[in-house]
């Protein structure tokens, strides 16, 4: 191994003896009794010297080899390094080179977060429904490195669902399909595979709860993001048999709302109109539901597992509510 500090951690003295690696208080780590021998050994710490040349420097700065080690080892526990071997720049990473920098933070790994990045290239997310919300997070997931994003949604795009991120005048007419196939990644000349890793619903109409029982029974992985009226909810994300799904949601609210079953069976029918959309709060349901399906393809437990994050307006401070399966539902149940 030949030990690197994570490139896109800041390097800053607190005072004399004592080291801050990072800013950021959640990943930032402070060394202190930072001596002549370890200031040496940190501007050697490089990705260039491996540890064996590390352990001589400390010897001919008048220190023991130990000290490198020790050093070594304090820094990698602390998730401050990478592996200078493993971390070489991407040059096929190009514009994506900051995510990566991010998913190495996130990760801790030593290839500072290749692997993780070529993850998501190989993942399929398709979203259902590309009004202002579904285009700007199919954008979004696109420019995050998910390696192929597909759109199903053969509405047309109106003048209601232009928006910064998603859809702009020269779409006008053109089904919401095309304008996206024709941005997103993947390769023109191969079929995406039948089943996608994820599926974003995010209904322009309706409540999209038919899309998501589909799904449920054949096991694809689901994630709910739209906006009613004057709130925007993400959520829940639905592993089948693993966490609770939109029916469970939708009986716990019944237990507390019994007329909550005749409002649903009435959503599907409401006239066609102009929906509350605020540009602002699509946009920003758009952006988390991207977060959401970026933590479930990297392998984190995203916060819409088991629970909803609502966004109101007018100011659009968000909140989770967490959501048990119900006995009920039979999403849990034994097949």
């Amino acid at each position: 191994m030949r030990p690197l500090v994570h490139p896109a951690l800041a390097r800053v003295w607190r005072d004399a003896t004592t080291v801050q690696f990072g800013l950021d208080p959640s990943h930032a780590v402070v060394l202190g009794g930072v001596g002549p021998i370890e200031t040496a050994l940190l501007r050697s710490i490089d990705g260039v010297h491996d540890e064996r040349a590390l352990r001589e420097q400390a010897r001919g700065a008048g220190g023991d080899p130990e000290s490198a080690d020790r050093l070594v080892g304090f820094l990698r526990s602390a998730g401050v390094l990478i592996d200078g071997d493993e971390a070489r720049p991407d040059d096929a990473a190009g514009a994506l080179a900051p995510d990566q920098a991010t998913l190495g933070l996130l990760t801790g790994e030593p290839d500072g977060g290749a692997s993780a990045l070529a993850n998501r290239r190989r993942s399929h997310v398709e979203v259902c429904g590309a009004g202002r919300v579904g285009a700007v997070a199919a954008r979004l997931l696109a420019a995050a490195g998910v390696g192929t994003v597909t759109v199903d949604d053969d509405a047309r795009v109106t003048p209601a669902d232009l928006a910064p991120g998603g859809f702009g005048s020269p779409d006008l007419g053109r089904s919401r399909e095309k304008p996206l196939e024709a941005s997103l990644p993947g390769d023109a000349g191969d079929d995406p595979p039948s089943t996608p890793d994820l599926v974003v619903i995010s209904p322009s109409s309706g409540t999209g709860r038919d899309t998501a029982l589909a799904l449920l029974r054949r096991g694809v992985a689901h994630l709910f993001a739209r906006v009613v009226e004057v709130t925007g909810t993400v959520g829940p994300l639905v592993l089948p048999g693993r966490s609770s799904c939109q029916r469970c949601h939708d009986l716990h609210r019944s237990e507390r709302d019994p007329a909550w079953p005749r409002v649903l069976a009435q959503a599907d029918d409401q006239p066609p109109g102009v929906a509350a959309c605020d540009v602002t709060l699509a946009t920003q349901v758009a952006a988390l539901a991207a977060q959401q399906v970026l933590a479930h393809l990297d392998g984190f437990e995203p916060a819409t597992l088991d629970g909803t994050i609502e966004i109101r307006l007018p100011y659009g401070l968000a909140r989770r509510r967490g959501w048990r399966p119900h006995p009920a539902c039979g999403c849990m149940w034994p097949a």
